[in-house]
């Protein structure tokens, strides 16, 4: 079986699906991996073979206006900037899925490739199902949606969704009706939400259950599997003199973004100034996709561009981060605390979560000062949040997500081709 893997997004929306691709080939099966054409090195590093779409989205978000809209910190705001770079490649994206598609058995869309998925799905007659590492879309009365979690009861949580559907439908129906009709495919006139729950499509939560249980009230075809976590790459070299300075003192705090830039690099820099002033406390700072900043030299401060989380992360006292899934999955699998500092999308989102659950601490970028972050800093070095941690690092490491992906995909593609 030869699964075609639409994964748009930052690198902690890619990541996951080369774990995926990797696992689907151990399995026998052929994997191709498409995303926008600056992860192709990233990609094939594993071996993973690898259709580029136009467009790199590094370079989108570190843009004048990308990185007005993370300052703000606004999601429609920045939902609309997606919308409207996206719709500048739309035409020559499509024909780069379309043709990568035709070649796939199955097709398996991140939640930002949906609409093109979908529709070429319905195009070309072929299975697919949704792997999405985050934001629950499915109505439930467990949990409100997130970004909407001002109350929590039943009929409050449900009545999110739905509106959540109707502004999903009411900003994207014409972007996804024009591909569509690209494509000799009639208008959707319900929302696409509501048309894949209609048809069942098959919808897999690549998070832990640790972090957020399964819902009762959601249909069979709706999973939480796990985390899909990628192997040791021998690709991730690490630089000698970064491993005789963590022998060379205590246990570091990391700091770093990721693929989300740094929306007010003063800020960080004078924060971290007056830590290492005033403080004992040693610093690693990842600069990620952020561009470089410049930081005071400390004999405190480990600076680099970027490092396996897999291998650092087991070597630090905690983990200062904007909140990713991928990054935060990563820091509780190394089984330490982790202080959230979200900037926009899901992140406050797993912020919120990871305090709720004493596993650290989350504070809005916006809110972030020296005196915030070294009282977060002191309250993730508590014995409590300190076990807390490691004991759903364990849980996480018994889950096997991969696997129970893996599995949920076959299995359900086995149905659907018994009931043809």
């Amino acid at each position: 079986m030869h699964y075609g893997i639409v994964a748009i997004g930052s690198r902690g929306d890619v990541q996951p699906y080369v774990a995926l691709a990797l696992g689907l080939k151990e399995r026998g099966h052929e994997a191709t991996v498409m995303a926008h054409e600056n992860f192709k090195e990233f990609v094939e590093g594993y071996g993973v073979q690898f259709i580029a779409l136009t467009g790199n989205v590094e370079a989108m978000l570190q843009s004048e206006e990308g990185m007005r809209t993370l300052k703000a910190g606004n999601i429609i705001a920045f939902t609309r900037y997606l919308q409207k770079i996206t719709s500048k490649t739309s035409e020559t994206i499509i024909a780069d899925i379309y043709e990568a598609c035709k070649k796939a058995d199955v097709l398996i869309a991140s939640l930002l490739a949906l609409p093109w998925v979908q529709g070429l799905a319905e195009k070309l007659g072929k299975q697919w199902a949704i792997v999405q590492l985050n934001l629950p879309t499915i109505p439930t009365k467990a949990f409100p949606m997130a970004g909407l979690d001002i109350l929590n009861f039943p009929a409050y949580n449900v009545w999110t969704y739905r509106f959540y559907a109707f502004a999903y439908h009411k900003t994207s129906k014409k972007l996804i009706n024009g591909f569509r009709k690209s494509m000799d495919l009639p208008p959707l006139k319900i929302s696409l939400l509501k048309k894949i729950a209609d048809e069942k499509i098959l919808n897999l939560h690549c998070f832990s259950p640790s972090l957020l249980a399964r819902p009762n009230d959601w249909s069979h075809q709706n999973q939480i599997t796990g985390f899909l976590f990628l192997p040791t790459n021998k690709q991730n070299k690490i630089p000698e003199d970064l491993i005789h300075w963590l022998n060379a003192g205590d246990r570091p705090i990391y700091i770093g973004f990721g693929s989300i830039p740094i929306p007010n690099p003063l800020l960080l820099i004078s924060i971290l100034t007056e830590l290492l002033e005033t403080t004992t406390h040693r610093f690693i700072f990842c600069q990620g996709w952020s561009p470089p900043i410049d930081l005071p030299k400390h004999p405190n401060l480990y600076q680099l561009k970027s490092i396996s989380h897999q291998w650092l992360f087991p070597h630090c006292k905690t983990a200062v981060i904007h909140g990713g899934v991928g990054t935060t999955a990563a820091v509780l699998n190394a089984k330490i605390p982790a202080i959230i500092v979200s900037v926009i999308a899901d992140q406050p989102w797993w912020g919120k979560i990871i305090e709720s659950k004493k596993l650290g601490v989350h504070i809005p970028f916006k809110k972030l000062t020296a005196q915030k972050l070294l009282a977060a800093i002191n309250k993730t070095q508590s014995p409590e949040i300190k076990s807390n941690a490691f004991g759903i690092g364990k849980e996480i490491s018994r889950e096997d997500g991969l696997q129970k992906t893996i599995e949920a995909l076959e299995d359900y593609l086995v149905l659907n081709k018994q009931n043809q």
